[in-house]
């Protein structure tokens, strides 16, 4: 135990020198936290998405997989809008996929989705015209919001389905409005975007809504056009950033009267300098998984 709390106090130090003012310091509270990035981190103390709750549900594919934790902020952003679109729309249920590993990092399923900043969310979708509970595999559509024909036999059986757009846009503004919680993007296929933005167009939407939801989805570049899901990811969260989590990019979007960011000690230093994030990251790892498992240490 001593070799194990000797390893973990050399992994924190470590970080703590990366940081070069103590920006990585482990907290024993309990708190959920975001380290290095989406693409390149880890999680320590993950909150576990429950299975189900007000209007969402987790499918059985993605509950055994267990790619069910991320910040508390996530969770949280998740349960909230969920619960709004099903009070707005009665009877809707918004499926959830993959967050990520209890402790973060990388999965074989995707390419981020390590440091419990981002969620897979399914489709509203509707058969015959009718709204139906999240089927348990995840169809492409096409640019007029019709699945395409599938292999997978569940998926077989689940269509053909299209798009429920309104319930989608919900979700999107759902997302986008709530206090607590800042949306850095929505990854989704172009048309898909194009649909949800001449929606809320037609719907006379807030055009400040419409302003961020524009710079907000988008179709990301260099990777799977995302037309079978919507990806959501937040920016790191405030109390994380001086502990060493970073965002991406840089850009982020500023809201009517809220000047942000403004940095903390030690906060600058790994929004200045991704490539350090990324080098911390496995540091991060390191002294999470040993953390993890002979409790908190206090420096």
């Amino acid at each position: 135990m001593g070799g194990m709390r000797g390893a973990a106090i050399f992994g924190v130090a470590a970080l703590a020198l990366l940081s070069g003012a103590g920006c990585y310091s482990m907290v024993g509270d309990g708190s959920s936290i975001a380290m290095g990035t989406s693409g390149t981190g880890a999680l320590r103390n993950g909150v576990r998405l429950p299975a189900s709750g007000d209007g969402y549900t987790v499918p059985e594919r993605w509950r055994l997989r267990g790619n069910n934790f991320g910040t508390a902020e996530l969770v949280e952003l998740i349960v909230r809008a969920a619960r709004k679109v099903e009070r707005e729309i009665p009877g809707s249920q918004l499926g959830v996929a993959d967050l990520s590993p209890e402790m973060g990092g990388p999965t074989e399923w995707h390419r981020s989705h390590e440091n419990g900043l981002d969620a897979d969310l399914m489709f509203y979708v509707r058969k015959a015209g009718r709204p139906i509970a999240p089927p348990n595999v995840m169809l492409l559509f096409a640019p007029d919001g019709a699945s395409k024909p599938s292999l997978d036999p569940e998926g077989i059986a689940a269509g053909p389905l299209t798009i429920d757009v309104p319930r989608e846009w919900a979700l999107v503004r759902a997302l986008l409005t709530d206090p607590w919680v800042e949306v850095q993007y929505l990854f989704v296929y172009e048309p898909l975007r194009q649909r949800l933005l001449a929606h809320a167009v037609a719907r006379g939407e807030d055009p400040a809504i419409i302003a961020q939801a524009t710079e907000v989805l988008r179709q990301p570049v260099g990777a799977a056009p995302h037309d079978d899901h919507l990806h959501l990811r937040i920016y790191c969260p405030r109390s994380d950033r001086g502990l060493g989590c970073a965002d991406r990019e840089p850009l982020r979007w500023v809201r009517k009267g809220y000047k942000y960011p403004v940095w903390g000690p030690g906060e600058a230093l790994f929004a200045e300098q991704p490539a350090l994030a990324e080098l911390a990251a496995p540091l991060a790892r390191l002294a999470s998984g040993l953390l993890a498992s002979i409790g908190p240490v206090v420096l």
